[in-house]
């Protein structure tokens, strides 16, 4: 923007150094005083060439950027934050690791896994890939004055660092949860897995209320499984 409005200026200046330029040459032509058209002229060029050597000075350098993803690092307190200077996401460094039933509140936002249990298809036709099927319910309170919005796609579920997959074919339309909660509004859901026999499942959270990435594990124990 700043080199059109100089290269219009450099425009204008020029046609007016011309014109007076062109008065200058008649002035002497005719005898007359020069001296006034003269000194207008050169300050006018002076005038100009600031403004030509203020279009190159205004036009921005291209460079180049890079995108990089910020580590989780496991620290003692829950409010270290990074902030790149370039961007208006923030990533907490710190993970938190729960147990079930336990809450955590991130951005004012309470998140509890609540409990899992075993549960049997619906019939012969819709059998996990698997060993079982692993029902894990969700609970959230905003306790913000802004509206937050929770969703399935922020959980998954590990084992042994390995993501397994959700199960899709129990007959029930209430599986899944999509929460756009206002203020001291709470929501609640459930997921259905596909989860082979283990000692330990991990539900992973990545959750990013307001510009802010939190990340949390819940750890469930077999023996705590319903």
């Amino acid at each position: 923007m700043g080199s059109v409005i100089f290269g219009l200026l450099w425009f204008l200046i020029s046609i007016a150094f011309i014109t007076m330029f062109i008065i200058t040459i008649v002035r002497i032509a005719k005898k007359g005083k020069i001296v006034i058209p003269l000194i207008s002229s050169i300050v006018l060029f002076i005038i100009g060439l600031v403004c030509f050597i203020g279009i190159f000075v205004a036009i921005p350098e291209s460079d180049d950027y890079s995108v990089s993803e910020n580590d989780t690092e496991t620290t003692d307190s829950v409010d270290d934050v990074s902030e790149d200077e370039n961007e208006d996401e923030k990533v907490v460094n710190e993970k938190k690791t729960l147990k079930l039933g336990e809450t955590l509140t991130v951005g004012k936002v309470d998140v509890t896994v609540e409990k899992a249990e075993f549960v049997q298809p619906d019939d012969e036709y819709s059998t996990p890939d698997n060993d079982s099927i692993l029902k894990v319910y969700y609970k959230f309170k905003n306790n913000s004055e802004d509206q937050v919005f929770v969703t399935d796609s922020d959980f998954t579920l590990t084992v042994d660092g390995e993501t397994q997959n959700e199960f899709y074919l129990m007959d029930d339309l209430n599986s899944g949860f999509d929460h756009q909660l206002n203020k001291n509004n709470t929501g609640s859901g459930y997921l259905y897995y596909d989860v082979p026999n283990a000692d330990e499942y991990k539900v992973e959270m990545d959750f990013m209320p307001f510009l802010t990435t939190y990340k949390a594990d819940w750890s469930i124990e077999k023996s705590d499984i319903q």
